[in-house]
Order: C-alpha cells, then structure tokens, then sequence
C-alpha cells in the first residue's frame, strides 16, 4: 500500500510595486556677470546610473554669501538670470534635480560678487497711454517707473507697435513721453508696448500692451511749419520783425495747409500773444528795441484740429534808429572814385534804448543780409546824433546797396538801413 502524500500547493505571486530613483545632484553652478547687478548661472544634467534616474527639472536656491538664508526658486532651467541683487555683493548659489521620486541633495555652493556700483536696471513701466494725434498719428505717453533698492531710474525708453495682434513689432529706441507715432494707417488698430532703459541696459519686460485704432477719415490736419526767419526788417525800425516760414508737406495722413496762426512772447517769458489767419512773410509790430522775441507759427486746414506749434525761433528787434544824414549817396556812383555827390555820406543815429557805440559804412550786393566783412568805420562829425565818412564807390561795376550799421554794447549790432539800388558803372 502506498503512503498517502497530501497534495501540493502553489502560493500566487504578488504583482511587484515599480521602484522610483531620486535623480543624481548637479555638479556646482558656474555663475557669470549678467547685465547691470544680474547673475547668470549655468549647470549641466547629472548623470543617470544604475541607481539614479534622469533628472526631470531642477530648483535653485541662492543667499547672500555666507548667511544661508536661503531663497528658493523652484522648476528653473538652465541658464537662469537672477536679477534683483545687490550691487557688489556676493551671492552663494547652490541647484537640485527633481523627478518623480522627490528631490536631489542641493549641489556644491557657488559664489560671486555682483557688479561693483554698477547701476541697477530700471523697472518696467506700466502700460502707455494712447491717445488720438493729428491725421492717423497716435500719442503715446507714460510715466517713469519707480526706483528702489534694486532698481536704478530710467534714463532713456524704447518703444514697439505693430499692427494689433500681429506681432510683427516696428522698434523705435531713445524716446521720451510723450511720443507721437506718424505715418501709421488710418483706420488701424495697433498694439503699443514701451521699455525703460539706463546705464545698466534695459528693463528685464517689455510693459503691458496698450491699443488704439487710428482715425479712420480725414479731412487730416496740416503738419506743423517750419520758421525759417526771425529778424527785424532792414530799415533799422526798432518795433520790428518780419517772420517768414515754409509750408509744411502733406502726406497721406496729413494735409495740406490753407491758413496760419502765429504766436510770439518775449523770449521764456511763455505769455504768447496770438494772430491767426496770417500769411508769410509776417510782420510783427508794437515791440520794443533791443529786444528778443519767440515765435512759433501753426498750420490750419479744414480738419477739427490745427497742426502742433513750430519749434520756437527768436528773434531780435534792433535797439537804434539809422537814418540818412545830409550826405546821401547818389543813385550812380562810379567804380573806385569818392562818392558822388560829396565824397561822402552821413547817418543819424539815435539811441533807444540801446546805446550806441559805434557807426559803420558799407557797400553790399544784398538789400537784406546785414554785411559783416567790408566794414568802414565812422566818425561822430559834431552835429546832433550825426556820423559820417568820407569813401569811395565800390571797385567794380554792378549794383549796390550801402548800408548804415549801429552797434551797441559789446559790439552787437543795433541798428541798420539799406539804400535804395546803387548803380556803379
């Protein structure tokens, strides 16, 4: 009889649980000198072995050298600016790996000093504000950003638009608020954006985006002028200044110009007193000798508004009145002789209020550009407020204008008169 064997058993497997790896620690941080008081740091992948997995993303921490006390910045990648430091100060850094198993023991420390004085970089401005200009143009302005203890002042903006929602962004460096936008199409949307910028290079954003539409029909305002004279007229009349200007150009966002304003104050003094509805050449009259005066001048057309001021010009009212002696040059002289009739000629000048210091004669080929070279130097001739020399005509034929020329103080002039035209044969 055979023994009784109890029958086998078989005890089921238990599925295996997958086992998680921390990935290895990074080498230490190689750490730069970024822009302004910034450090860049740099680190390269651990390994991965038999023991360790692939590092997923990685954690930096950072602490003023030798305090450890310790920010942390987690899920960054190399390079990694640290902005916000302090200038000349050193920074201990330290990088972890990260996977699914947790985190890495923190590297080795690396340390560096920041930029010594270097200035600090110039926050962020908020979003400009957009407003609508002359014709298709757009007014952009904003306000300086905030200085603290780890950003330095703007000194300087850049600028970028683009059509909006584009992209495709046009750059303009070295602005300043406010900033009018030109030759932008009428009836456009565009996207504005504005950076602040000092010695230490620009801010670390671009501000939030701003957006207006251009207008979309005209009649589009004149551009504004530009003053091409401002001088007092050359008879030598002291309440005088005679202001001639350029039409401004149009274009397709502006028009052309059918009328003008004009404005003039004495000069800083900011208290304008305005015509409108002149043309070029203007004469400006009531003032007073010896006197500097600004002007700007505005263009008009049929649109709402009128085209910005021109930049100011100044001007000079002479500070003598020059006239005509007894002795006057004939109306034909001949070349290289003594003036006909007398040999001579005569100015009377009278001082108001600018005194006067002196007297010249001389021919000239232009009746309204005071002559500066070529000067002949009068004498008082003991009548009252009389000056006079005896000269000879020009040297060679043509026709002449003589001018009498006051000077003042310092030797500026204060006070002129042209001939009528001097026929020398």
């Amino acid at each position: 009889m055979q023994p009784f064997k109890r029958p086998s058993s078989t005890t089921p497997t238990s599925p295996q649980t997958p086992t998680f790896q921390l990935a290895n620690a990074p080498g230490a941080p190689s750490l730069a000198q970024g822009t302004g008081s910034n450090l860049t740091v740099t680190w390269t992948t651990p390994a991965i072995d038999s023991t360790h997995n692939a590092a997923a993303g990685f954690n930096l921490q950072f602490s003023s050298s030798g305090a450890a006390i310790w920010t942390n910045v987690a899920g960054v990648t190399s390079p990694y600016t640290l902005s916000g430091l302090n200038a000349g100060a050193a920074y201990d850094v330290q990088v972890q790996s990260t996977d699914a198993a947790g985190t890495s023991a923190w590297s080795a420390t690396s340390t560096l000093a920041t930029a010594a004085g270097g200035p600090s970089l110039p926050n962020t401005p908020a979003a400009p504000s957009l407003a609508q200009g002359t014709g298709s143009n757009l007014t952009v302005t904003w306000i300086a950003p905030a200085t603290d203890g780890t950003h330095g002042a703007a000194t300087s903006y850049n600028l970028q638009y683009s059509p909006s929602g584009a992209g495709t962004w046009t750059n303009v460096a070295g602005v300043i608020s406010p900033y009018v936008m030109t030759g932008l199409t009428a009836g456009a949307s565009y996207d504005v954006e504005v950076q602040s910028v000092n010695a230490g290079g620009p801010s670390v954003l671009w501000s939030a985006t701003s957006t207006l539409a251009t207008i979309t029909t005209g009649p589009f305002a004149p551009s504004a002028p530009a003053i091409a004279s401002v001088a007092p007229p050359p008879n030598g009349t002291t309440t005088q200044l005679t202001v001639a200007w350029t039409a401004p150009a149009t274009d397709g966002t502006h028009g052309a110009a059918t009328a003008y304003n004009l404005r003039s104050s004495a000069s800083g003094a900011g208290t304008w007193t305005t015509v409108t509805g002149v043309t070029s050449p203007y004469v400006i009259t009531g003032l007073t000798g010896a006197t500097a005066i600004d002007v700007e001048v505005q263009a008009t057309n049929a649109a709402a508004s009128p085209s910005a001021w021109s930049a100011i010009t100044t001007g000079t009212t002479w500070g003598a009145t020059v006239a005509p002696g007894s002795w006057v040059a004939a109306a034909s002289q001949v070349h290289g002789t003594g003036v006909a009739p007398n040999g001579g000629v005569q100015a009377t000048v009278t001082a108001a209020p600018t005194a006067v210091t002196g007297v010249n004669f001389a021919w000239s080929s232009s009746p309204s550009t005071i002559p500066t070279a070529g000067l002949i130097a009068a004498a008082a001739d003991g009548q009252t407020n009389g000056w006079g020399q005896f000269l000879n005509a020009p040297a060679t034929a043509g026709t002449f204008y003589f001018w009498m020329v006051a000077q003042g103080a310092s030797g500026v002039t204060s006070g002129a008169l042209v001939s009528s035209a001097i026929t020398v044969s």
